[in-house]
Parts: structure tokens; sequence; C-alpha cells
């Protein structure tokens, strides 16, 4: 009996102990201490790797690359390299999805505000990019974004089986989610099409548009497939709504007049 109290105590002990860094990290945040921002993010992401609680380490790795980024601009290079490969070695299915999602965020946002720069450069076509994204061209980081979103959205079951409950605190739930029972398609699925969005202007062939609607076209699937009305009917508005905006050919269904 004291044995089965003590494993139900253990994890309220370590959230508590999580919620008491996370503070810590608030409070040094509000003093602007960047460096102890730094330090306590490290502390989590290392505490959460030995008790293997991906959403900690995850949120830790996110705010330390945050102000890492804020110190010492060129840390963005290094931290992004190491986000790929936790990509590649971890084991976890749901984690890699994850990653790749981030991955996918961070390229297009790196090319969407050097947009300007990038659309100056001959396009390089048929060469591996180098090391160094800096000298990369726009297909390059339009390539990159779409591979790593797709990788993100592979295995839609495996996504909508997942609950982004279960990436508390990384993930922070919002009311529309609700619609959806919270499920990580929904969420891995915009992020994609908000990450294709932000290359959509360095795209000379369309591709990205394609593969948005291929992100569209998976979930509506999906959630057909699982009987999720909901996920279904908002999904496909979102859908129908991207494709006005975007594709000047489209025409809406208009009911008949006669009817």
């Amino acid at each position: 009996m004291l044995v089965l109290l003590c494993l139900g105590v253990i994890p309220a002990v370590q959230a508590q102990t999580y919620d008491k860094l996370w503070k810590q990290v608030e409070q040094a945040e509000k003093k602007s201490l960047p460096e102890t921002v730094i330090k306590l993010t490290g502390e989590i992401y290392q505490k959460g790797e030995k008790e293997k609680n991906s959403p900690q380490m995850l949120k830790a790795y996110m705010w330390r690359m945050r102000y890492r980024d804020m110190l010492t601009p060129d840390s963005l290079y290094t931290n992004l390299n190491g986000l790929e490969l936790w990509a590649k070695q971890t084991d976890q299915p749901m984690d890699r999805a994850v990653l790749h999602s981030l991955i996918a965020e961070i390229y297009s946002m790196y090319a969407f505000n050097n947009q300007w720069q990038l659309r100056q450069r001959t396009e390089i076509v048929g060469e591996a990019p180098s090391a160094d994204m800096r000298e990369w061209t726009a297909n390059m980081f339009v390539e990159k974004v779409r591979t790593n979103v797709r990788e993100a959205m592979a295995d839609s079951v495996l996504l909508l089986n997942t609950s982004s409950r279960t990436y508390i605190p990384f993930v922070e739930l919002g009311e529309t989610s609700e619609y959806y029972h919270h499920d990580m398609l929904h969420l891995l699925g915009s992020r994609g099409v908000d990450a294709l969005n932000n290359v959509m202007g360095l795209d000379k062939d369309s591709v990205v548009q394609t593969s948005v609607e291929n992100v569209y076209l998976g979930m509506l699937d999906a959630y057909e497939k699982a009987g999720m009305d909901d996920g279904y009917v908002l999904c496909k508005l979102d859908y129908l709504n991207w494709k006005q905006n975007s594709d000047p050919t489209f025409v809406p269904y208009r009911a008949p007049q006669n009817l």
C-alpha cells in the first residue's frame, strides 16, 4: 500500500518541480535576464530528457533557442541543426512529427524574412543545398519546407489518434481545437499550411499550392474515415476559404436557383 501511495505521489512531485522551474523562467524573463532564462530552460530540458518527458523538452528547447538567438543570432543555425538531429534520432513517431513541424516553421520564417534577398538569387537546381543555409536559393527553402511538412503529416492516423493534451505544456489548447477533439492532426495540419504560405511568394512552379492542397485533402480524408463530422466540416470550410483566396479559377458551389 505504501508503494502504491508513493507511485501516486511521484508524478505530482515531478509536475510541481517543472512548474517551479517555469515560474523561475517567467521571473527571469520579466527581469530581462536572458542568460538566466537560457540556464533554466537548459535545466528543464535535461530533466525532461532524463525523465523522457517530450513536451517539457520541446518547450524548453524552443524557449532556449529564442533567447540564445537574441544574444547570439548565429546560434539559430546550430539550434536548427539540433532539431534536425533530434528528429532523426528519436524513436517516438509523434515526437518526430512535431519536430518536423517545428523545422518547417523555422525554415519558412527565415525564408519569409529574407525573401527580398532570395528573389535576387539565381535558382540552383539539381544540386544539394550547402551546409550553410545563408547560401541557399529560394527553391531550396521551398523544397525544405515542403519536405518537412510532408514528414510531419505522413501518419494521419497517428496524428488523429493523438490528443494535443499529451503535449502540454508545449502545446496550449485553443477554443477552436475543441471541435477537433484536440487532435494533433488539426494542430500540425494548421501549422503546415502556415509554413507553406510563408514560402508561397518564392514558388515559381505552384508546387507550394499543391502541397497546401495535399495537406487539406489528407486531413479531410482522415476525418471522413474516422466519422468525425465536426472536424470534417470545419476543415472543409478552411479548405474552401483557402481555395477561394488562392485560386482565381475556383468557383464555389452554388445551389440551382430553380429549387
